[in-house]
């Protein structure tokens, strides 16, 4: 249940207050805070394909949250509801999904905090081209226990610097407590999903948090009305 506080702030901000777990499109007072704080810059879709989704989480501490929130682009919405619901079912520990305002639209900061996010209008890290994640097809999680590892010449550079620590992949280490949150373990729920493209499948970079749905397929979702995307992106799943 909502809080009469958070309640408020649901009417306030979206076009419809939803509960801990549920879609709801992204109302006008909550697409001019993105725009304050960076997040909704000029880009390829606009705030009126972008939905809201709130979910319940295991947190780190073993106990279930309702306070995740994660912006993505509509037709991805429903199945971005269910991945995160698929998450808390086999208590995959999150430690925490705050939407990207609160951190300016600084991806350093969302990552250093832990934070698990998805729509964000920047370019890709270390290039010119906009990332996925300004599609709002893009999710990033548990940056920290996930982190983005990056080598040239003799020099790696890994975000956030406390995912240092989790360079060494195996989950079930001998004499050492279990790896937790490792994206690993969701891999096939994210593809059952549509997002096929992982990361942690790449060979440099590599983007452990990172989960995304194809740039052609993002590209041509963006350009379609509502409905069709939907159907779109649902097609690709079938297939």
């Amino acid at each position: 249940m909502l809080t009469p506080y958070r309640f408020v702030l649901a009417l306030a901000f979206f076009a419809a207050p939803i509960l801990a777990d549920g879609v709801a499109p992204v109302g006008a007072a909550a697409c001019a805070a993105m725009r304050a704080h960076h997040v909704l810059n000029p880009g390829p879709v606009g705030c009126g394909r972008l939905s809201l989704v709130r979910f319940s989480y295991v947190g780190f501490d073993g106990a279930v949250h309702d306070d995740g929130e994660i912006v993505v682009l509509d037709a991805v919405a429903d199945r971005v509801a269910r991945i995160f619901a698929e998450l808390r079912v086999r208590g995959l520990p999150i430690a925490k999904a705050k939407a990207m305002q609160v951190y300016d639209g600084n991806d350093d900061a969302s990552m250093a905090d832990d934070n698990t996010s998805a729509f964000n209008v920047r370019r890709a890290t270390g290039k010119t081209t906009l990332s996925l994640h300004a599609y709002g097809v893009a999710i990033d999680v548990n940056p920290v226990e996930n982190p983005y590892l990056a080598c040239r010449d003799a020099a790696c550079t890994v975000a956030p610097p406390a995912g240092a620590g989790f360079l060494n992949r195996t989950i079930d280490r001998p004499h050492k407590p279990k790896r937790l949150g490792a994206a690993e373990e969701i891999v096939a729920v994210f593809a059952e999903n549509g997002f096929t493209d992982w990361g942690g499948h790449w060979d440099n970079p590599i983007d452990y948090q990172h989960f995304d749905i194809g740039r052609k397929l993002a590209e041509e979702l963006a350009t379609l009305p509502p409905d069709q995307a939907k159907a779109r992106f649902e097609a690709t799943i079938g297939r």
